[in-house]
């Protein structure tokens, strides 16, 4: 096994590793050359969390995705023209499947025009050199780290450079990845980038983006870990204005960074967490309703996530009472108030409550009552004589839970007599 490999398996979750060997797997079934590209190699080599897996393809890709495992893996979206794919592992792990390609693009933010390519063309033709680094997973050259633009040198050096002179005309996106990454990694723009930054900023060529490409700009943006820290890197950018154009001078950034804080502490527990309904709400929260319409239309902002973020303080609203009222009072009933919550709902009210003692109850859910629920073990129920897959299983399961949760089986005697005078 090769230093990177090697490397790379004692950084992976659980769910990626799986994702990993499932892809592998996948491939040497179709004879087809696989790579681990972009993002993941970059977080390996510079040692930050490895947050999505890419994987670039020689070959049909989507035919590759459609391999794996449909019982494991959910499809996000299929981009044909790109053959690419983004999945969702066990809810947990997202990964990215594309073809190795060639693009051009005949006018300045348009389409670009696609060939098939190999990975090292795959590779030449990315963003920035830090994103051009490939990892093969082929069983004749695995482990082998491809590096033909020196992204890795860059990675030491802390800079972002773009591997073109028309980088930014060709993709206005790159610049607000740029801002975006820049504020991540704490990276510079090197010194040629930077003037091809420069000048295309003065040109406004981002506005040239469609409605989708910022939309999805604007999710990558509230899946940051410092999502505050991002959104003030493109307003000292100048960018914000792709999203709407007052959106720079109301920007309302102590609640974003409430909000990363507590996405922080709620991810620790349950994991990652789809905050973008209120990242939208801090990110608009001192804009008018006509220029959130504004937002709404620069975007493309589908209607039931318009829906979802205008209805968001009610919805927090409604569960606040329920976290405040009796029920909630035991730890069995808070759990149960909050176990099917809609999680950004959750999240936005352990944020932003006005009362202390509800925060607190949400906090003592994340940190307290979801791992013990976690850890409860099916064995133990058998061994009282239960018989999994049945009614009565489920019955003692759930009062099982509620008893562990209030604190009232300490040793497996207390279990047996409780269970019984329960059920």
């Amino acid at each position: 096994m090769s230093d990177y490999l090697f490397k790379l398996e004692g950084r992976l979750s659980p769910d990626q590793q799986q994702v990993l060997i499932q892809v592998q797997q996948a491939a040497e079934r179709s004879q087809t050359n696989v790579f681990l590209a972009g993002g993941a190699v970059r977080d390996l080599l510079g040692g930050f969390p490895i947050r999505d897996l890419d994987f670039s393809v020689e070959g049909p890709a989507l035919q590759l995705a459609r391999q794996l495992d449909s019982k494991l893996f959910a499809v996000r979206w299929t981009d044909p023209r790109r053959q690419s794919a983004e999945l969702l592992f066990r809810g947990a792990a997202t990964l990215e499947i594309s073809g190795c390609r060639q693009e051009r693009y005949p006018k300045p933010g348009g389409n670009p025009e696609i060939t098939p390519s190999t990975i090292q063309e795959d590779l030449r033709r990315r963003d920035f050199s830090i994103n051009a680094i490939a990892l093969s997973l082929n069983p004749a050259s695995r482990g082998l780290l491809l590096d033909p633009t020196n992204g890795l040198a860059d990675i030491e050096r802390k800079e972002l450079r773009a591997l073109s002179n028309h980088s930014f005309y060709d993709d206005p996106s790159r610049m607000l990845r740029a801002a975006r990454l820049g504020a991540r990694f704490l990276f510079t723009l090197e010194d040629r980038t930077k003037s091809q930054f420069d000048n295309a900023r003065e040109a406004k060529v981002a506005l040239r983006l469609a409605p989708r490409l910022r939309l999805l700009e604007l999710r990558q943006l509230a899946g940051e870990t410092e999502a505050a820290a991002a959104v003030k890197a493109m307003a000292s950018a100048g960018l914000l204005e792709v999203f709407e154009p007052h959106l720079e001078g109301k920007l309302d950034l102590a609640s974003l960074e409430r909000l990363d804080r507590y996405r922080r502490l709620v991810e620790a527990s349950a994991g990652k967490v789809d905050s973008f309904g209120p990242f939208l709400y801090c990110l608009a929260r001192k804009l008018s309703t006509a220029e959130r319409a504004k937002l709404r239309d620069q975007v493309g902002l589908p209607d039931s996530e318009a829906s979802a973020w205008a209805g968001l303080e009610k919805r927090a609203k409604a569960l606040q009472r329920a976290v405040a009222g009796k029920q909630a009072e035991v730890n069995s009933g808070l759990f149960k108030t909050l176990a099917n919550q809609d999680p950004a709902v959750v999240l936005f009210l352990m944020a932003f409550s006005p009362f202390q003692s509800v925060r607190e109850r949400i906090k003592s859910y994340f940190a307290e009552l979801r791992p013990l629920a976690g850890s409860l073990n099916d064995k133990d129920l058998e061994d009282l004589g239960f018989q999994p897959g049945t009614g009565k299983f489920a019955a003692a399961r759930g009062t099982y839970l509620a008893l562990k949760l209030d604190g009232k089986i300490k040793e497996k005697a207390d279990a047996a007599r409780l269970l019984a005078e329960y059920l």
